[in-house]
């Protein structure tokens, strides 16, 4: 590069640097991502609120609740053509990067019923749309759909089967925030009760941690593109979840918390796709793992699992008594799982057994027993599912038929007459185990025929003993 100095040319260095000074001056107006959030709304956002609050206190718009605008979405993306308007409460913040062009509103501050996603064309929404910001939306002309994740999202626009974006000159129209901020008290859900119900709802899980094998492991994995889904597992009943972190977020490569256990808080929501139901966080500072840990007496996630496989996982004892189907290892969206059926066997009689390593019981004491299991394709009427202990089985198929075998009866088991629909994995409640001792073995027996159309599916997950 050639650079041409005129020694008889003088520059005015006064005004120049006034121009550099205006500049950095309005940028530093646009780019507030470090400024506190504004206490006053300005004068437009004053108009257009108090406009649309008046015709909410004349009855010319209807105030309807977040669980109402949900029921508006049918399956395929609906066009508000009503007076209506919705108000809720910010539970999602977009201010460390983990959530994009997107906030979620539930329906009061403490104690939600109700969550739902708002897709609008903004980025540093947290400047204006914070964290319990009351906000109210005039949804006449918006949109109701699903959005990429399948989480139920108002929008802007149809963008063919998914809810398109809330454009930035929509926003001001149809998006307006009170002068209130409330304080979000999380709701304390359980790992294994969360369900679509709490979508975009700020929630709290309690006593759980990171697996150990993820010590040292960031919240995003390096070679993801986009996100990352790294599992919690409850200390209370070995349940699983998913923390999704997006790898534009500033905290993506935080490591992970492993030395302890505690309290977690961030927003459900889905994994791309919809696979998964996920915690999104808002800041790394809502988790606080200061307890510690609880790692079990026995533990198998079946995370090692190969999709679609007979099982075949280290001292675990897979053993057909009838029939030549054996337990299977299967993955879906991440997450690894044991799973029996009978169907298309095209067998009159399939018994299946998949047992448990031998559990040392004298090392400890007060231990308990907990798993989760789902079903699909029930038969009407039979349960093929059951599960037994035994203290005297000496770990070989051949001493399977001569063990005692105890049948746990008081295990809550996934089918027809206690789970609304298929796939949904359920707790199996605590179960005492304090009062054996030596070597325990816990065995779960699958029953069914394929002939005589007994052959529901049946997956097993999350097999923990631990001392509470």
């Amino acid at each position: 590069m050639n650079l041409n100095f005129n020694p008889m040319k003088t520059i005015n260095f006064k005004p120049f640097a006034a121009s550099i000074f205006i500049c950095f001056a309005m940028l530093a107006c646009v780019q507030d991502d470090d400024f506190a959030v504004p206490s006053s709304l300005g004068t437009e956002e004053n108009e257009n609120l108090n406009a649309l609050l008046q015709d909410i206190d004349q009855n010319v718009i209807q105030l309807v609740s977040v669980e109402y605008v949900k029921s508006l979405y049918n399956g395929q993306i609906t066009l508000i053509e009503s007076d209506l308007a919705v108000k809720g409460f910010v539970s999602s913040s977009d201010a460390t990067g983990n959530f994009y062009k997107e906030f979620y509103l539930q329906d009061a501050s403490e104690n939600p019923t109700a969550g739902i996603g708002v897709y609008l064309n903004q980025v540093d929404s947290y400047n204006q749309f914070n964290l319990g910001r009351e906000v109210y939306i005039n949804l006449k002309g918006l949109y109701v759909g699903e959005n990429a994740s399948e989480v139920i999202t108002i929008g802007g626009s149809e963008d063919g089967s998914r809810v398109g974006i809330i454009n930035a000159s929509q926003i001001p129209l149809h998006i307006m925030r009170s002068a209130t901020t409330e304080t979000m008290v999380p709701m304390v859900v359980g790992l294994s009760n969360v369900d679509d119900s709490h979508m975009g709802l700020l929630v709290s899980f309690e006593s759980v941690q990171f697996p150990m094998g993820l010590a040292g492991q960031p919240y995003v994995d390096p070679y993801d593109d986009y996100d990352t889904l790294r599992p919690l597992i409850s200390c209370l009943n070995g349940a699983e979840f998913f923390v999704e972190t997006s790898s534009f977020a500033a905290f993506n490569q935080e490591s992970l918390p492993t030395a302890g256990r505690g309290t977690i808080t961030g927003v459900i929501s889905k994994s791309y796709g919809g696979d998964d139901r996920v915690m999104m966080l808002n800041t790394t500072d809502d988790v606080l793992f200061n307890d510690a840990r609880c790692d079990p007496v026995f533990e198998e996630s079946f995370n090692t699992a190969t999709d679609n496989t007979n099982l075949n996982i280290s001292n675990w004892i897979n053993y057909a008594e009838l029939g030549s189907e054996l337990w299977t290892e299967q993955v879906y969206g991440g997450n690894g799982y044991a799973e029996f059926t009978a169907y298309a066997t095209s067998e009159s009689s399939n018994i299946g057994w998949l047992i448990s390593p031998g559990i040392d019981m004298d090392a400890q004491e007060g231990e308990v027993l907990n798993f989760q299991t789902e079903y699909a394709y029930p038969d009407s009427g039979h349960y093929p599912l059951e599960v037994f202990v035994s203290s005297n089985f000496n770990g070989q198929e051949s001493g399977i038929a001569t063990a005692t075998w105890e049948p746990l009866s008081d295990v809550f088991i996934a089918h027809p007459d206690n789970t609304d629909s298929w796939f949904t994995w359920v707790d199996s409640g605590v179960v005492d185990l304090s009062s054996y001792s030596g070597t325990l073995y816990v065995a779960f027996k699958y029953t069914g025929s394929d002939t005589s159309n007994q052959n529901s599916t049946i997956h097993v997950d999350n097999v923990i003993v631990s001392v509470p």
